[in-house]
């Protein structure tokens, strides 16, 4: 299990290192001396530089669980994860984040399938690889600021643990896939204020010496950003 999210990340980082490649490559090609025939405006190369933008991005908010179980254990759920973006066009960015969802459990919660003794804990770590399309944004007639939408889905892979009070802890992982929409406010070229609805789609096995149960950790992720372009 342990070498999996190693070769999830693997994977996103030779990913990125193509995506560097292919985009270096593109500028090349777009800012190569105009051919006898052809021009570029100085307007076309201060367009191209500026779409050309990575970022980081950090994420507050809370995890709403879809399953009567969990919800009922753990209710709502907080949730801050870190984000990183590579800018691939001039509207399609590819995204990679490591996050972490976790809550306490309610100590009076008592089903026939579980009860949460004094008080259970669970913690959850997404690490998310995800294309996000970002559509156009509009300029303020007033300020400085412009507006904008994103929408994307990517695949998950989620590390979870789960304490019980006298039990030994149970952890497990398992991969997922997620979509999710969002607003964008710029106040500066580099500042921008993200708001971001998730779909997470995911079922994890957990194991606590020989014993094997299931969690559903589907749910809605509700989320505030800053993020930082350069």
């Amino acid at each position: 299990m342990k070498k999996i999210p190693i070769i999830f990340l693997l994977s996103f980082a030779l990913l990125c290192l193509f995506g560097s490649f292919a985009r270096s490559m593109s500028l090349v090609e777009e800012l190569e001396p105009p051919r006898s025939g052809s021009a570029m405006t100085e307007t076309s190369l201060l367009d191209t530089d500026a779409e050309l933008l990575d970022g980081i991005t950090l994420f507050m908010g809370v995890f709403l669980p879809l399953d009567d179980e969990m919800d009922g254990i753990y209710g709502n759920m907080f949730t801050i994860s870190g984000q990183y973006c590579l800018n691939m066009s001039k509207s399609i960015d590819l995204l990679a984040s490591v996050g972490y969802i976790g809550s306490g459990g309610d100590p009076y919660y008592d089903v026939p399938s579980f009860s949460s003794g004094e008080s259970s804990t669970i913690k959850v770590f997404p690490l998310e690889v995800s294309v996000r399309k970002r559509l156009a944004l509009t300029k303020d007639p007033v300020g400085f600021t412009s507006r904008g939408l994103y929408v994307g889905g990517g695949m998950n892979y989620i590390i979870a643990s789960e304490k019980t009070p006298g039990l030994p802890s149970a952890s497990g992982g398992d991969f997922g896939i997620h979509i999710f929409a969002g607003p964008q406010i710029f106040f500066t070229e580099s500042l921008a204020l993200e708001g971001e609805v998730k779909f997470l789609m995911n079922e994890v096995d957990m194991k606590f010496e020989d014993e094997k149960y299931a969690i559903t950790l589907s749910g809605l992720v509700i989320r505030l950003a800053l993020s930082w372009y350069y």
